[in-house]
Parts: C-alpha cells; structure tokens; sequence
C-alpha cells in the first residue's frame, strides 16, 4: 500500500485532532496514487483516490475539509442508500446532506461545494428528500424545456446549469458530457456517495491494487465511531449535534425493547392466569342442587400467578439501566392489575436480598461481586408460593443452568448486547 504524502497525512492528523471519535475512519481509508485525476475521490470501499498533484495546490485545511466530507459519506453509508438512484443527483444530493453540517462547524472546502441553498433548499433534510426535490426540479425543467423548444428560445434551465466548482465539477443533467474529473463536496465524489464505481476506480475488494474494506468491516468501523461519539459526547460534551444523532440512530436498537419487554410479560402472565382447576377451598354454588347438598362440588379457581424478579447486582452491571429496566417491569405488572406484589431478589454470585416489594421505590439493591444468575434462579424456585414468572435482568456475563426452572416460565433482560442466554428463556435485548 503507497504511504499517503505529507501533506495528506498532515491533513489527516488535522482532522482527528479536532474531531478524535474519527479516528477508525480515517486511518481505514487506503490511499490509491492515480497521477492525472485531477483531484481526491474515494469509492465505497473506503479507497482514497489522489492525485499527487493536488496536494499541492490545496492547502492542509482544504484537504483536511475534504477528508471529513468523504469520511462523512462512508459512515452515513450513502452507497447503499443511493445505489438506486440516478449517479449524478444522487451524488449532489448526499453532499447538500453533508455540506450544511460541515460548513456551519467552520469546515473549509474548496470551492463550488454544494450547499441547500445552492440547489434551492433548506438546511436539515436527508439526502433522499434532497433527491427528491432536485429530481422535481429536473421534470419541471424538462417539461419547460419541451414547451420552449422553439427556433430563438433557449433559456437556462435551474438545476441543469453546470455549477462553477474546483477542478470543473458539473451539477448539470448530462453526467456523461460533464468533466470526467471528481469534484469532492461539489457534486462528483465518487461511489462512496452513490454506490455506482466510477471509471478510475477499482473492483470490489481483493480484486485491486489497494485491497479495499469489505462492507462487514465498514460496518464494524461506522458502529465503532458510533460507540466513541457516544463516548466522547459523556466525556466532554463537544461533539456537533449531527454526529450524536446519528450515533444515536446507529446504535440504537431496531426494536424497542420496552414493548417487546411489555408484550413477553403480558404473554406469559396471561398464559399462566388462564390456566384454571378445580379447588375445594369455595364449594360450588351448584352443589346445592344435586343429593340435598351432600355432594361437595370444587369450584374453578384462576389462579393469580406469582412473580419473581432476579435483579443482577455484580460489579459490572450500571445502576442507571437497571433502574429503568425495574421501572418498565414494575409499571407492566401494574398494568396488569397484579396488586400481590413481587418478589425481587438481588443476585451476583449469591442471594444478597430477597423481599416482596409492591413499589419500585421499595426496591434495596446490594451486590457487586461475581455473577451467578443461576443461584437466583435456584433461589426463586424455592419462594413460597412459587413463582411461576421469573425475570431476570442480568448483562448475561454469567453461567446459566442446562435445564429451566421446573414450572417456571423465564425471560431475561439483557442490558448488553454481547453475552449469551439459553434457549429455554424468552430473552429481551435492550442494547
């Protein structure tokens, strides 16, 4: 692999000084020397494009400014969400999504960066919805185009006049007559923006010069700068908005865990309130009319089912999702009309406390050592009724028994989303 020159390494160095959480994006980025481009590019394979030439005649700021706009275009993984789209609106519509937030932090590009208001549109929206707009505004040239073709009448036509840009970038209509050099924020980066390849790009990893990134590594790296925008946000607060949204949106779970939490608990109490038998605790209203009352009839009963609630409390579980995962159970078991109350025992390697609570207030946490959530379950077994739901809240870093509890219908709240759970429980995953 060709080390990048000096001027773009000192770009790159610019840009993860000023924004760290990048870091794993922009050292993935391979540089691919390709004399006569012109200018940068980068394909969706996280290959960087250069020609030697520009790295002179832009300056570090510039090229530290274009580094971020096409590191923007990989993590909001433009390829596969404007692979269907036509290559050249699709491409001025993924840098207006990118420009407005790029340049309102003070980001220097080189000129002819495409910005909403350059295509008649407010700041904010998504590169679809800026597609949409510029395809309307293609039609509507097209149709006026068609009604004015007359001998003497050649007006402009908005969207499809050429916009002046660094290297002679084009935003008009016919990509094919364009300039064939890549236009880097001013709408011609290549298919990490589109997901078409352009013709001085290479194939699919392994099958080049630079081996490219495959998309499972992609992913890997969009979901780790997730992870430290996340991190970086909790530690100093100065992450731009746009880029904490979007860890947000990145790591958050596609199924809120709370109505699928709320729906596992619902299920398995009702199946275990309907199962109803015969009890000769209350005769039968009915007994009276059969042999003088002699006969004693049982009565159905519906049982009102138990519950238990297996809290881990070792070291390595937070007390901030374990209090809204007790939370959401306990305002569920209320929905529900359980008015018994709970039994809520507090688990790491052992039982530490074990207390029949009917608020979550009343809930006493105490632990913090191994986990076993095994003993909690044994424990639960043991409670007098017996609970015929067990929920356990657990991060899963914990040995499991080969067998469910005898009679016991068993869902566990995952809070992380990396440790294993049996099979034979219903599991709810929150991250």
């Amino acid at each position: 692999m060709p080390t990048m020159p000096a001027e773009l390494q000192a770009a790159r160095l610019r840009l993860v000084k000023d924004r760290p959480y990048l870091t794993s994006a922009a050292w993935a980025l391979q540089p691919v020397a390709k004399p006569g481009l012109g200018t940068m590019a980068v394909d969706q394979f996280f290959r960087l494009y250069y020609d030697p030439a520009v790295t002179t005649r832009w300056t570090v700021e510039e090229l530290s400014g274009v580094l971020y706009h096409e590191i923007c275009h990989l993590l909001r993984d433009h390829a596969s969400r404007m692979k269907e789209f036509d290559p050249r609106l699709s491409n001025i519509a993924a840098d207006a999504e990118i420009d407005d937030d790029i340049l309102r932090e003070g980001v220097r590009l080189p000129a002819g960066a495409i910005t909403p208001a350059s295509i008649g549109q407010p700041n904010g929206l998504l590169a679809e919805e800026y597609y949409a707009a510029l395809e309307k505004q293609a039609q509507q040239a097209a149709a006026s185009q068609g009604a004015s073709a007359q001998p003497g009448n050649e007006s402009g036509t908005g969207v499809g006049e050429p916009e002046a840009g660094d290297g002679g970038a084009s935003a008009g209509p016919d990509r094919d007559s364009a300039s064939q050099v890549p236009a880097p924020g001013a709408g011609r980066c290549g298919s990490c923006a589109t997901g078409q390849p352009e013709e001085w790009e290479e194939g699919p990893p392994g099958e080049g010069i630079s081996p490219g990134i495959s998309r499972a590594e992609a992913e890997l790296i969009r979901r780790d700068v997730a992870r430290q925008i996340r991190e970086h946000v909790r530690a100093c607060g100065n992450v731009p908005g746009h880029w904490a949204r979007w860890a947000d949106e990145k790591l958050r779970p596609k199924v809120d865990w709370r109505k699928e939490l709320a729906a596992a608990v619902r299920h398995a109490v009702a199946d275990v309130a309907g199962a109803c038998d015969y009890s000769y605790r209350r005769p039968s209203r009915r007994q009276g009319q059969v042999g003088n009352g002699k006969v004693i009839f049982p009565s159905l009963r519906r049982p009102v089912p138990s519950v238990a609630v297996v809290v881990d409390t070792s070291g390595s579980v937070g007390d901030a999702m374990l209090a809204q995962a007790l939370a959401e159970i306990a305002g569920i078991l209320r929905s529900l009309g359980q008015r018994e109350g709970v039994h809520v025992l507090a688990v790491d390697r052992a039982v530490q406390s074990c207390r029949r609570v009917f608020r979550p207030e009343q809930v006493r946490l105490a632990g913090g050592g191994g986990t076993d959530m095994g003993a909690g379950l044994e424990a639960a077994a043991k409670l007098r009724p017996c609970p015929q739901v067990a929920v356990v809240i657990t991060d899963c870093l914990t040995p499991w028994p080969d067998q469910p509890p005898e009679g016991m219908k068993v869902i566990i709240v995952a809070l992380t989303g990396d440790g294993k759970t049996p099979d034979w429980a219903k599991t709810i995953r929150i991250q």
